[in-house]
């Protein structure tokens, strides 16, 4: 090693230099704390003999000096005195000395301590290179999970989380969050939200929830049904998700027009709606296993169905809310939250009362889950708007001279969902793709009064009360599962004109029918809201009927000039 002696007896420098030498130790001479303090500057020294009473600058003001001036590197420095008071030994050691070396020297002792020293400094040689290189690999990760993040971020977006009538919190413990929380607009207005929360925390836990955005934004897009998105989301994480893994999740969808909720909930706390016209709060509760658990066999996607009317809201939150813990180790705790949604909902107000809640329970102390909420409100004053056409003109292409026919008996009514395919079909056609919203629209409520009017027989005037719109729905699962006969055919033919093309839609079902004479005079009034017959008729060129009313057909023509 590389020693320095700063001592200003000269007969002691020497005695010292011989016994250090006598090691193989190479020696740097200093007479006095100066010319120790410009040695240091040339050369830093592996260990420093040091003086404490020298003239100019004294060994305490050298020791000050290093370890000031090399904070980072360990630089033992032996004291060399034939003071004996306590006090004196404290101000070695207040000055930033590790040992001492009385006088008059002994070899063998000297030789112990500089071994020791010499062993200690490669010890904490051995740490700091250890501790450069976690920090390398670190800093690396980190990296890495930043590229990760922008892709993950990429992947599972905000979608229309930035609507006015959604108010949102999402507080991640580390770069990557558990929870995870999406928005999209419906094809034909309203909106689907998902709010999971995967097992355990960070990069492991956030692994699924890219598949899962992919699934729910691709099929609410397409304009699958909300139990036909919930299934493929159990499917895809259960056939990912290695075991112990899972996704508690809410899965909704709120029609603004008919003024419906729709809602899976598996394993998060219970949701609940919040009336800003009677104050009240309504329990929804949590009635499934996880996503991710059950394989699609055992898997059930039964949706509670409600109307949501004028004035009420959806609440939704992970766990990680009613878990918030403070600095005495309490908990949020499920009776906090109520108290709190209860205080703001009547001013509608009841997302602001929550996060006043938490930040004033929290405080400042550290989070042990991700926090995640959510409320969307159905309060008429805030603009709604149906997912807007496809702006983009597209050339003509695809299977512009072309048709497709389904023929759908009992077991297919029950389980599919023709739509997605027919849609999928017909937005391969270039420029049709601009009127997919009115296409979407046309089919869907075709689809819809061929199967529910048409073959189960179901009144829509059910609808018209907040039990019987329950009750409506529970009527259709139940006579889709009772389905023994029955069918709908649907024949969808496209043909090129100039310019555009024309579509000829038509459904047949093997219902009772009814009196479209008698529906035929209210299209006259001109309006595009609402739903079923009148609407298609306002969107599309042509709308007859035949068999006394169980056959429908529509003619849409459309043009590249009015993209």
């Amino acid at each position: 090693m590389k020693i320095l002696i700063a001592e200003d007896n000269f007969t002691d420098r020497l005695i010292l230099k011989k016994l250090v030498e006598a090691q193989g130790h190479k020696v740097i001479e200093a007479e006095n704390g100066r010319v120790a303090l410009e040695r240091i500057q040339e050369s830093v020294p592996d260990i420093i003999l040091l003086d404490a009473i020298m003239p100019e600058v004294d060994g305490f003001a050298v020791a000050k000096a290093v370890k000031s001036e090399y904070p980072e590197r360990y630089i033992p420095i032996i004291f060399i005195t034939s003071l004996t008071e306590s006090e004196s030994y404290v101000k070695c050691i207040d000055a930033g000395g590790d040992d001492f070396f009385p006088k008059p020297f002994n070899k063998v002792v000297l030789q112990a301590k500089i071994s020791a020293f010499g062993r200690a400094k490669n010890l904490y040689q051995t740490v700091m290179d250890q501790k450069k290189e976690i920090e390398f690999h670190s800093e690396h990760l980190i990296q890495e999970q930043q590229v990760a993040k922008k892709i993950f971020d990429n992947i599972a977006h905000k979608g229309a989380l930035a609507e006015p009538y959604i108010q949102y919190s999402v507080s991640p413990m580390s770069i990557f969050n558990g929870d995870i929380l999406l928005a999209a607009k419906r094809p034909l207005g309203g909106i689907n939200i998902f709010l999971g929360d995967f097992t355990g925390h960070g990069l492991p836990a956030s692994i699924g929830a890219m598949p899962a955005s992919d699934i729910f934004f691709g099929m609410t897009s397409k304009g699958f049904e909300l139990y036909e998105i919930v299934q493929e989301l159990n499917l895809r994480l259960h056939n990912i998700l290695p075991t112990g893994f899972f996704c508690c999740a809410v899965v909704a969808e709120i029609d603004f027009e008919e003024n419906s909720l729709k809602l899976w909930n598996g394993g998060l706390p219970d949701a609940y709606v919040l009336n800003r016209n009677t104050g009240q709060v309504q329990e929804l509760p949590s009635n499934h296993l996880p996503l991710g658990i059950l394989s699609q066999e055992q898997f059930k996607a039964n949706l509670d169905v409600r109307s949501f009317e004028d004035g009420e809201s959806l609440f939704v939150y992970s766990d990680g809310v009613t878990e918030a813990e403070n600095s005495a180790g309490e908990l949020l705790g499920r009776d906090r939250l109520l108290v709190a949604l209860c205080e703001g909902v009547s001013e509608g107000r009841g997302f602001d009362c929550v996060t006043n809640t938490i930040k004033d329970f929290v405080g400042e102390y550290e989070q042990g889950d991700d926090i995640t909420y959510i409320e969307v409100k159905n309060h008429k004053e805030l603009n709604y708007q149906v997912e807007t056409e496809v702006s983009q003109t597209y050339a003509i292409s695809g299977p512009s001279d072309s048709s497709i026919e389904l023929n759908l008996g009992p077991k297919s009514l029950k389980s599919f969902n023709p739509l997605p395919t027919l849609s999928q079909h017909l937005m391969e056609i270039g420029s049709l793709r601009s009127f997919r919203t009115q296409i979407l629209t046309i089919l869907t409520e075709l689809y819809s009064n061929s199967l529910e009017h048409g073959v189960l027989g179901l009144s829509s005037e059910l609808k018209k009360s907040a039990d019987g719109f329950g009750e409506y729905y529970r009527q259709r699962e139940q006579r889709l599962k009772e389905l023994s006969s029955g069918y709908v055919q649907i024949k969808i033919k496209h043909e090129e004109i100039e310019r555009g093309g024309l579509l000829t839609i038509n459904f047949n079902d093997s219902g009772r029918g009814f009196d479209y004479q008698n529906l035929q005079k209210s299209f006259k009034q001109k309006y595009l809201s609402g739903r079923g017959y009148p609407l298609i008729n306002q969107l599309a060129d042509s709308l007859t009927f035949s068999d006394g009313g169980r056959s429908v057909t529509v003619c849409f023509k459309w043009n590249v000039e009015d993209v």
